[in-house]
């Protein structure tokens, strides 16, 4: 089992920069760029996503009301927060009051420590449970960054074999954005919530009702959605994260398979017109929510089976069939994701009788 997940890690590592290094990036210098666009999706509400000129890996909802400003998530590293609130001041002079952690995982709640305590950190009683313990060396954060000194070997050694003048300039940039990012994680320091809800909670304030809903379990034990009942927008985090095409499954390596599609109906129960993933972009169709019940379902079930007769988490990977989801999330879904699989065997050891 330890092997095992050591290969995950590694492969993950690799696999996830890779991803957010190039899927949409704006390849621009590190020094004085913005880090952030926003697009304005109702009066006051807009959505923040990263230029590509440093890592962010989240998205962020940023909601300007009278007289403060309310943001959801904090990106990946204090850094990467501070770029986010310098870009907040080119829409508005008005105050951060109120963040918003939509769950615990270090992309969306490493930059909590640079707000000071005039701001009202809020996220779901399991978020300040786990951003309280020794979250650093739980296994998401350490597969998502243990990797990165030695990308970093391996981009250096490929930037010196590199002599055509535009791919070094490109390569360049992407060594800048990468070393920036791994000294930026060297200054995080896991700063929990200073306000915690269990269920739901609401907030009216400047002119605008915001609410939090926890769904139920889910891509973690506390995750938040973040409501807008006026405007008909939810900002889902990774508890759901579809996109304008299809296509898009959330990491479950800390996840609750078994309870999550029950949850997904709580998403579904609120009135809204979009939604706005903690990673993508914003999209409509509510329809995506159907086909990721059933993807969590059949995965589940087939799990639950090959655990019942004995094989390992290794061999269950290679035998679990999923290729009759993809029409919904294209045909290299027929694998489960190994972490989705540990992750399910780890919950079925937890309810066994003793």
């Amino acid at each position: 089992m330890n092997r095992f997940l050591f290969t995950i890690a590694t492969c993950l590592a690799v696999v996830f920069t890779a991803q957010w290094q190039t899927r949409g990036a704006v390849l621009q210098s590190p020094d004085g760029s913005p880090s952030h666009r926003f697009e304005e999706l109702a009066d006051g509400v807009y959505f923040a996503i990263g230029t590509g000129s440093m890592t962010v890996m989240s998205n962020n909802l940023v909601i300007i009301n009278d007289d403060h400003v309310m943001v959801v998530d904090s990106s990946v590293t204090p850094a990467a927060a501070r770029g986010l609130v310098e870009g907040i001041k080119t829409l508005t002079d008005k105050p951060i009051k109120y963040v918003f952690n939509t769950h615990y995982h270090f992309d969306h709640a490493h930059g909590n420590q640079i707000f000071g305590d005039d701001v009202e950190i809020i996220g779901h009683d399991f978020v300040r449970t786990m951003l309280s313990s020794d979250v650093l060396d739980q296994r998401t954060n350490r597969s998502f960054t243990q990797g990165i000194p030695d990308q970093i070997e391996q981009m250096r050694t490929r930037l010196g074999q590199t002599t055509d003048t535009a791919d070094r300039e490109r390569m360049e940039a992407q060594l800048q954005i990468q070393e920036a990012h791994w000294a930026a994680i060297q200054e995080t320091v896991p700063t929990p919530p200073n306000v915690t809800y269990s269920d739901t909670m609401t907030l009216v304030k400047g002119g605008r009702e915001v609410q939090l809903h926890f769904p139920g379990f889910g891509h973690t034990g506390g995750d938040t959605l973040v409501f807008l009942p006026e405007e008909r927008i939810v900002f889902t985090g990774d508890f759901f994260v579809g996109s304008p095409q299809g296509g898009r499954l959330p990491y479950m390596g800390d996840g609750y398979v078994e309870e999550w599609p029950a949850s997904l109906d709580r998403l579904r129960a609120l009135e809204f017109d979009v939604m706005v993933p903690g990673h993508g972009t914003p999209f409509r169709d509510r329809g995506q929510i159907d086909n990721l019940q059933a993807y969590l379902r059949d995965l589940n079930r087939q799990v639950t089976a090959l655990h019942a007769q004995g094989v390992s988490p290794q061999d269950a990977v290679a035998r679990v069939d999923l290729s009759a989801h993809a029409d919904s999330y294209g045909a290299r879904v027929a694998r489960p994701d190994p972490r989705a699989v540990l992750r399910l065997y780890e919950r079925l050891q937890v309810k066994m009788p003793k």
